[in-house]
């Protein structure tokens, strides 16, 4: 998973995969219902700790894997763009820029 709305839509799956209700879900988490909600929309970024205790409630993990080994977790076909760094937001915004 690469983008906000991946990790979203994984969770969101799983939540409604294994019954859990979301008003349940945003209590054990220590989260507001509506955090909850922006959380599983995938519409806006989220802090770690509130993805990492969500995936906890769940049953899941987050986990860091090199680069290089992404082909091995890859559904194939899937070819989403990667969040862009820092660097390269800034870098799209001068081009943009530039353009108009």
């Amino acid at each position: 998973m690469k983008t906000i709305e991946e990790i979203s839509q994984a969770l969101s799956d799983r939540r409604e995969g294994v019954g859990y209700g979301k008003t349940q879900l945003a209590h054990d988490a220590g989260i507001t219902d509506r955090t909850l909600r922006h959380v599983l929309a995938g519409n806006q970024d989220f802090k770690v700790s509130t993805l990492l205790a969500v995936a906890d409630r769940l049953g899941l993990e987050m986990i860091l894997v090199p680069r290089e080994a992404r082909p091995l977790f890859e559904v194939e076909g899937s070819k989403q763009p990667a969040i862009p760094s820092v660097v390269d937001a800034a870098l799209q915004r001068l081009k943009s820029n530039r353009s108009r």
